[in-house]
């Protein structure tokens, strides 16, 4: 998929759920059929990436809701709402057809796996403490560079996760989708190192 078709794909889920998110079946309904058009332009090359990243990404949000850390406006079913999970899917998907260009392609890791829902309970439990999260982050990013794990090559994509998430989710906060529960500015201070840790421990899922 060519990069812009990605961006696209992503700004039209962005701006469904900001439209759509008191409509939590309709939504659904939509995001599916956005992603089997996604998927299927492709030749369905990123079924299993879809899978395994909405898989993982769902589990690791209903974590964090049921732990308090933020709290969804219409969610009538499970702890998040029932479009979630595709949308988990989708982002990985597009995020990786958008910027992956010459990037460290990585293998399958047991330790991303521990990862996600180690930093998912850990972040989910401490996150009354804003900075203390985005130093956490901070050393935790630091360390993964340090000791190989991420390589420099994923540097830029993983940037570009951060921009894009960070800018959707506070264009769904806005438009009154979801909120944090400690933010100073609506949008938590630690969200970009978030996105960019989360999307680059994805890939290593996702494979």
């Amino acid at each position: 998929m060519k990069p812009a078709l990605a961006l696209a794909f992503f700004f039209a889920g962005t701006a469904l759920m900001m439209l759509f998110y008191g409509q939590e079946l309709l939504l659904l309904g939509l995001m599916s059929a956005s992603v089997l058009a996604c998927l299927a332009i492709d030749n369905w090359k990123n079924t299993k990436m879809f899978l395994l990243a909405m898989l993982v990404g769902g589990t690791c949000e209903n974590i964090a809701v049921m732990l308090g850390a933020w709290h969804y406006s219409n969610a009538g079913y499970l702890f998040a709402p029932l479009w979630l999970p595709v949308g988990w899917g989708m982002s990985v998907v597009l995020l990786e057809e958008a910027f992956s260009k010459d990037a460290h392609l990585p293998k399958f890791s047991k330790r991303a796996l521990a990862m996600a829902f180690g930093g998912t309970a850990v972040t989910a439990t401490y996150f009354s403490s804003e900075l203390g999260v985005v130093a956490g982050f901070a050393a935790v990013t630091a360390i993964l560079f340090y000791t190989g794990y991420y390589q420099r090559s994923e540097i830029r994509m993983g940037l570009f996760a951060a921009l894009f998430g960070t800018a959707m989710e506070t264009a769904c906060i806005m438009a009154g989708n979801w909120h944090y529960s400690a933010a100073m500015f609506g949008t938590p201070l630690w969200l970009p190192l978030c996105w960019f840790n989360a999307f680059l421990i994805m890939r290593r899922i996702a494979r």
